[in-house]
């Protein structure tokens, strides 16, 4: 089986000629798929075409998002980028083995890469299955955005290349364009019960909600019997 595809998101960007060697490492290493979301820069970018070089069919067919929720609403699995520690409940990969080797479904995955200036924020992660940071020297945790995407896809095709003929694909797994749709139902009938309090503990207290939620990978019947079982909840059926 050829090696599975992800898609590269590139999150805020801000300088075009480092979306252009993104796209060349992405090229060396056989990605096509690009996602820009809120480019700091004019798009198109005729510095991002130029430093493209010979890969400029992807800078042409990259598809532009204004939001994290919309440019990953298709994928099933979304893997966030970060050298900075996170105090949030989500898994945290740092090798490449351990990161390729858990990932459950693997039909369509998002990799999410930061601005090179600050990274991703906590908010870009809330919607990302686990998170990865590459292993680097203690001394320097700092990766041109390029570099990282690099390594990154270079690891993915080496390994995916070696193992995909033992990976099973779920393609039942729900994508987070219903996540998200569930996530804002349950959270809006969390705050008219009172559960999500005090007040200015209610985004913590569910950010803990959603990512036991997306820690258990769920299938769109599982979401579709979640759904049913809330509104059966608020709803009783006459007997």
């Amino acid at each position: 089986m050829k090696a599975i595809q992800p898609t590269i998101v590139l999150v805020r960007p801000q300088l075009p000629e480092n979306i252009g060697l993104t796209v060349r490492a992405m090229h060396n290493c056989g990605l096509d798929n690009l996602i820009i979301v809120s480019p700091r820069e004019k798009w198109p970018n005729q510095k991002a075409i130029d430093s493209a070089a010979n890969a400029k069919k992807i800078i042409k067919n990259a598809k532009i998002f204004k939001s994290i929720n919309e440019a990953v609403s298709n994928y099933n699995f979304v893997i966030a980028t970060s050298a900075r520690k996170r105090y949030l409940k989500k898994p945290h990969k740092k090798d490449f083995l351990s990161l390729f080797k858990d990932l459950p479904i693997l039909s369509k995955t998002a990799i999410l890469f930061g601005p090179e200036q600050s990274g991703l924020s906590n908010n870009d992660l809330m919607l990302c299955d686990c998170i990865f940071t590459i292993p680097v020297s203690d001394s320097n945790h700092s990766f041109n955005l390029s570099h990282s995407v690099l390594l990154v896809a270079y690891k993915w095709q080496e390994y995916f290349n070696q193992f995909s003929h033992h990976i099973s694909i779920d393609k039942d797994l729900s994508d987070k364009k219903n996540f998200d749709i569930f996530m804002k139902y349950l959270r809006n009938k969390l705050e008219k019960s009172g559960f999500l309090y005090p007040k200015e503990k209610s985004n913590s207290m569910f950010n803990n909600i959603q990512s036991m939620f997306l820690r258990a990978n769920l299938s769109k019947k599982e979401i579709q019997t979640l759904w049913g079982m809330i509104k059966i909840i608020q709803n009783p059926r006459k007997r």
